[in-house]
């Protein structure tokens, strides 16, 4: 009996896509999952396929050239920054590896964790943040932290896959603004948009209040999300 195992790793990355349409074309950045894949027979004594740590271990020395870096600087990754290239690179670097791929070794999957579009939605207060009902979307942007130090890895180019949301005293009236910030921000280089050249979550959050406020939204509070587990609220000053 065969048993289908997978692992998720998550990557922040920046690229420009040359063969996509004029939006994929500029610099960007998503965040990624990347699956590794493995099949085979239990084995009897620890009753697994293999070691999980087997499969953080084939993929760290990957993940440390990807996350937090520059797609199309890749050795090796050629002109397809794709998803499907980026698959192809992952599985040609442990293909490669001294001793080629474990026997147990199926492949590996690449997908983007965004929407790719402007999709809002309407949620609900949330008492255990104190935030008002809002809409929420999501964007796609590179990014790089210039204050931070050297050897800091988001002082690299990298991207996001974020998520914003808003809350404001009409939300019926806030969608036409936020269809407006989003094509500012989507499939952008964040660093090249006045007054984000250091855009951290919390930046990103006073930024997009002033720049709803300067039109009158009646904006109550902003949430930025670079990641699952990295979110910023902020309520004004």
């Amino acid at each position: 009996m065969e048993f289908h195992l997978s692992k998720s790793f998550f990557a922040e990355a920046a690229h420009r896509n040359p063969s996509g349409n004029e939006r994929q074309q500029r610099l960007h950045g998503h965040s990624y999952r990347i699956e590794l894949l493995a099949a085979g027979p239990a084995a009897p004594g620890p009753g697994w396929v293999v070691d999980f740590g087997e499969l953080k271990s084939l993929m760290q020395p990957v993940l440390q050239l990807v996350d937090h870096g520059h797609l199309n600087e890749l050795p090796g990754m050629g002109e397809d920054v794709s998803t499907a290239g980026l698959e192809r690179w992952v599985l040609e670097q442990v293909q490669s590896r001294p001793g080629g791929p474990p026997e147990w070794f199926r492949g590996a999957r690449v997908t983007i964790m965004g929407d790719l579009a402007f999709r809002p939605v309407r949620l609900p207060a949330s008492e255990r943040e104190h935030i008002p009902a809002r809409i929420g979307f999501g964007f796609e942007a590179a990014q790089s932290l210039p204050r931070l130090p050297d050897t800091h890895p988001c002082r690299r180019l990298h991207g996001h896959s974020y998520r914003m949301e808003v809350a404001a005293t009409d939300l019926d009236q806030l969608g036409p603004h936020l269809l407006v910030l989003y094509e500012t921000l989507d499939h952008r280089y964040l660093n090249d948009v006045e007054g984000l050249d250091h855009a951290t979550c919390e930046r990103i959050c006073r930024w997009t209040w002033e720049w709803l406020a300067a039109r009158d939204a009646g904006v109550l509070a902003v949430a930025a999300q670079e990641t699952p587990s990295a979110r910023c609220v902020y309520f004004g000053d």
